[in-house]
């Protein structure tokens, strides 16, 4: 009798373990190449870093997505990336109409830290280019989001790279979506770009 018991407490943990493993599981795109849902689609289950090899490349106009799903305008996840879910009729709306090269379902969003900021370990979204004494962002991320411009941000982004503070950014250009310093999603707002941040 503790014989079974115990193998089926081992069992669920197992099991428990294997569902905690695979958040998006269960998790589909559907992509068109017209907008409402029309025309020729293909379906992706998996990451799909290059769209090509699906013969859809930059064809997406509308899109039905099961679970959480990172849509990015260059292969290999390069570029402009969005975080959607559920029917987009118009992939316009997200200024990626007929420019999605890759796809993958998305992770946990960025959200606080325990100490506050951007959460995920060091060197997560890092891209960098060393120099002397700074490294070099010239589009930092954050989970495939833009971060949103000014000083704090800056800062938080650089230290969560396991680095010093920052030096200088530009703030020129705007994104309709970005993640703020304290992890939570903004609108429309004037974004980092070309951050230098001090190695120590």
């Amino acid at each position: 009798m503790r014989k079974t018991f115990t193998l089926a407490a081992v069992t669920a943990l197992a099991l428990t373990g294997a569902a905690q493993a695979q958040p998006n599981r269960g998790a589909s795109a559907t992509l068109y190449d017209q907008p409402g849902f029309q025309g020729n689609s293909v379906t992706i289950t998996q990451s799909a870093p290059d769209l090509g090899r699906w013969r859809f490349n930059d064809r997406a106009q509308s899109a039905r997505f099961e679970g959480r799903w990172q849509i990015c305008e260059h292969d290999n996840f390069k570029g402009r990336c969005q975080e959607v879910r559920g029917d987009v009729a118009n992939l316009h709306t997200l200024g990626l109409m007929a420019q999605v090269s890759s796809l993958e379902p998305a992770g946990r969003p960025p959200g606080p830290g325990p100490g506050g900021g951007y959460s995920g370990g060091p060197g997560r979204d890092a891209r960098g280019i060393d120099g002397a004494r700074t490294v070099f962002f010239p589009r930092p991320t954050v989970g495939g989001l833009d971060v949103a411009a000014g000083d704090r941000g800056a800062d938080v982004f650089c230290r969560r790279q396991g680095l010093g503070p920052s030096v200088w950014f530009d703030s020129s250009e705007r994104a309709s979506q970005a993640v703020g310093p304290e992890g939570q999603f903004v609108g429309r707002s004037t974004v980092l770009r070309d951050l230098l941040c001090r190695k120590y």
